[in-house]
């Protein structure tokens, strides 16, 4: 039965979650990156198929959850969260996935369980010298890459006047909100690069440049490379 069912999976093309995707969402924890873990999560949720690890649906729900929450606490641990309040954390989400009677809560709550630890963790991360508002600000234009996003966009989500919230961000920072911007695109068309099969056009689309060539030669121009040439070193 186990062969025929193990058979079933591979001419469905249908595999457990990768060490590698794992190990992906782990470091969103770590590093408190909500942006990335919603779109790495958005991307893989079509062919991703968990493990069985209970005699029922609802029961194999739960023990994920309780595998999945482990895990989590652990990474956010290392990402710099309380240990005390992330153990707590741990237990109230573990004690209220046993409580629940449909595989559908359950799954909801273990969403939750990953973006709560990783939010907590973001915002135990705000750097020595760095404002809660430019802080803000950084976070803003990481989740919102793939928008055509300006300055006046930035200015109007801290709520305070365009030449405040530059001149604070230049002084806290050293570098200037658009350089930031573009910078946050290039390192997100790095990851496509790498862990999708996104055609340059499509990279380029997403990310809002103007056109494919311009974004291959601001691509070149901040990393010695094009983006067909970094992709292929790191295949």
């Amino acid at each position: 039965m186990h062969s025929a069912n193990v058979y079933e999976a591979k001419e469905g093309h249908i595999y457990h979650n990768t060490y590698s995707f794992e190990q992906q969402y782990l470091e969103c924890v770590r590093e408190g990156e909500t942006w990335r873990l919603m779109k790495m999560t958005e991307e893989a949720k079509h062919n991703l198929v968990t493990g069985l690890i209970g005699d029922t649906p609802l029961r194999n729900a739960k023990n994920l959850l309780i595998a999945c929450t482990t895990l989590t606490t652990r990474a956010a641990i290392a990402g710099g969260m309380d240990i005390e309040q992330a153990y707590q954390l741990s237990d109230i989400y573990i004690q209220e996935g046993e409580k629940m009677q449909t595989v559908e809560a359950v799954l909801g709550l273990q969403r939750t369980v990953i973006y709560d630890f990783t939010e907590r963790v973001a915002q135990s991360k705000i750097p020595q010298g760095l404002s809660r508002d430019i802080f803000d600000c950084v976070q803003f234009i990481s989740q919102h890459t793939n928008e055509l996003i300006r300055v006046d966009d930035v200015a109007a989500f801290s709520g305070k006047s365009r030449s405040y919230i530059t001149q604070k961000f230049k002084k806290e920072l050293g570098f200037d909100i658009s350089s930031f911007i573009m910078r946050c695109k290039l390192e997100e068309a790095k990851g496509l690069l790498s862990y999708s099969d996104k055609t340059l056009s499509e990279i380029s689309n997403y990310l809002c440049f103007s056109s494919q060539a311009y974004f291959q030669n601001v691509f070149k121009k901040t990393y010695g490379l094009t983006p067909k040439q970094y992709r292929n070193q790191t295949i």
